[in-house]
């Protein structure tokens, strides 16, 4: 079958899936525009100052829209954050403290993730270097959660439980939202204080909740990614209880600044058109994997 019939075939057989997709775009993108309109953005958002960046109109109308768009008290978006792994560990020494215990859900971790938990190398600053313990719940036999460990795996010190949304280079599926929201509850049974982050890098708007919606206490990722909807040259951002975003951020500036610094360097306008773009964007993205998928 010749290339032109077979994606026409594709098409036909994907039809009730890409009107699905389509049908979450526009709820993504009426979420979007509802908090750009609640937060009344204008052109004078798109202007940035410089030096510390304090009174930063633009970047912290930014955070409010991004923190309703996602369903959280609190956001700070930040072309500071290097990148997805830098805005995870900016959450992590935010949050955890010597003695402490951090608990992977789904298994080990990005690879990126390995220096800053101090699964490999040494004296370079790791949680494991600040006595912050680390465990992990492997995968059961299919790859999914373990749920049976899980239900009794939190322990007096587990103050963070590390969920990984994305499947990231394993084999395993993604979590869906109602897994994550099913952690949540499960953890939370355990011990309500225990802070459930989860490193929702690829997740943003492929569905029309996120964590946080579900109960999730923190969240972050990066802004190449998803919610820069293909235009975001750099940066991340951290989202959740308004009280742990602010933890996160003593770790981006320092203890004192927090998110009321960074500079966002005349940013502001690709930033708003990235997250305004981002559900269309991860809506196509979302149509080319199943089309790659149907016809390969």
């Amino acid at each position: 079958m010749d290339i032109p019939s077979l994606l026409h075939r594709a098409e036909k057989a994907l039809l009730p899936i890409f009107s699905e997709i389509d049908a979450q775009v526009k709820e993504n993108l009426r979420q979007v525009l509802a908090a750009f309109r609640a937060n009344r953005v204008g052109v004078h958002h798109f202007a940035s100052v410089s030096g510390y960046g304090h009174d930063d109109l633009g970047r912290d109308t930014l955070d409010q829209v991004f923190a309703q768009a996602l369903g959280a008290e609190k956001a700070a978006v930040r072309v500071q954050f290097v990148s997805g792994t830098h805005a995870i560990a900016c959450a992590l020494y935010g949050v955890l403290r010597p003695g402490d215990e951090m608990l992977a859900v789904a298994g080990a971790p990005y690879d990126t993730l390995e220096e800053v938990i101090g699964i490999r190398g040494s004296g370079q600053g790791s949680l494991k270097d600040f006595g912050v313990s680390y465990r992990q719940l492997e995968l059961d036999s299919t790859g999914a959660i373990d749920w049976l460990s899980l239900a009794t795996a939190v322990k007096p010190q587990t103050r963070l439980v590390h969920i990984q949304r994305s499947c990231g280079y394993s084999w395993r599926s993604s979590l869906s939202i109602d897994e994550i929201e099913r952690i949540v509850r499960i953890v939370k049974q355990q011990n309500p204080n225990t802070v459930c982050f989860v490193d929702n890098c690829y997740g943003e708007f492929i569905n029309t909740q996120e964590p946080t919606d579900v109960g999730a206490d923190l969240m972050a990722g990066s802004l190449i990614k998803n919610p820069g909807g293909t235009i975001v040259t750099a940066g991340g951002y951290i989202a959740g209880k308004a009280e742990l975003v602010e933890m996160a951020c003593y770790r981006l500036t320092a203890p004192g600044i927090g998110g009321e610094g960074g500079a966002t360097f005349d940013q502001n306008r690709l930033l708003y058109q990235g997250l305004f773009l981002a559900p269309q964007m991860v809506g196509e993205a979302m149509k080319g994997s199943h089309l790659i998928a149907y016809v390969g």
